[in-house]
């Protein structure tokens, strides 16, 4: 690339956004984004999506309760080996989740604002995966 910082001040941040590198992207939305394209291409994302985002809600439910369940097991000091989850499998990179995510729900919300799922043309984008 031939950016200098004065080029990409003056480049908007919509473009920058397409500039970013492989590893300042998130894999975990990179993954979610491959899983709903089928959906897409068959043009069954109206009937599909919500029970997509509603197995991804299965996968990060599950890869919690492993994660809570080794760390627990470390801090009591208890021998435990690491088993990964599918989502762990599925997406290496992906990380420790805290809080329960609501996707399904967060799905129907927003495609009830933008009606991405009426949509023939334009694909759902990383960024509205990411909202």
């Amino acid at each position: 690339n031939n950016l200098t910082p004065t080029k990409m001040s003056n480049i908007s941040s919509r473009r920058r956004n397409y500039l970013l590198t492989p590893h300042r992207r998130d894999g975990l939305i990179e993954w979610m984004k491959s899983m709903l394209m089928h959906s897409f291409v068959l043009d069954a994302l109206d009937t599909t999506g919500a029970d997509t985002f509603s197995h991804f809600e299965v996968l990060i439910d599950e890869h919690r309760k492993m994660t809570d369940q080794y760390l627990d097991d470390i801090s009591q000091n208890n021998k435990s080996t690491f088993v990964p989850s599918r989502l762990k499998q599925l997406v290496p990179q992906v990380g420790t989740f805290y809080t329960r995510l609501p996707l399904r729900k967060a799905f129907e919300a927003y495609n009830h604002k933008y009606g991405i799922t009426k949509r023939r043309h334009i694909c759902i984008s990383f960024n509205e995966i990411r909202h």
